[in-house]
């Protein structure tokens, strides 16, 4: 993590032995549930598209080109969890989604990409994620400093449940 310029995309090129992936290409006219994984199971990519946040039908017979910013960076996470590559670097990581979305959206990609069995290094500008992902490490760009290896926890929020009339 570290402000643009700070030297993330030229770390992340050296973290893994994968590249630096920012983005797929996606087809033209093809619907994202046949074009994040055209040959691999129905039932596996719902499965992606909805741990991701985006469980929507009307949006899955949508081609990639007309979705929103939001739905765009889920389904390219979505497409991401359906590969399930043993090591892959992401850059610019919720860069383009407003920060609600980026919050929600790097839990939902934390929670599924800790049940595959790849490393995951993601490059981001906003700090406002960190508490989401519950990285296992983290180094700052801006600062050098190492976070070395932790358990994070999610942010504590409070919910109150009241009872309506309808």
């Amino acid at each position: 993590v570290g402000p643009s310029g700070s030297g993330k995309t030229s770390l992340g090129r050296h973290v893994l032995n994968c590249g630096v992936h920012t983005g797929f290409d996606w087809p033209a006219d093809a619907p994202i549930i046949d074009a994040i994984a055209p040959n691999g199971d129905f039932n596996d990519v719902t499965g992606c598209l909805s741990a991701v946040g985006l469980g929507s039908v009307p949006a899955w017979l949508r081609p990639f080109s007309v979705l929103s910013n939001g739905e765009k960076f889920r389904a390219e996470l979505a497409r991401v969890l359906s590969d399930a590559p043993k090591e892959i670097v992401i850059d610019e990581f919720t860069s383009v989604v407003d920060r609600q979305i980026a919050k929600f959206g790097a839990l939902a990609f934390a929670k599924a990409w800790k049940r595959t069995q790849g490393k995951c290094v993601l490059l981001s500008c906003h700090y406002d994620i960190i508490d989401w992902l519950e990285p296992d490490w983290i180094f700052d760009t801006a600062t050098g400093k190492w976070s070395g290896r932790s358990l994070w926890r999610r942010p504590s929020f409070e919910l109150k449940i009241h009872e309506t009339d309808w």
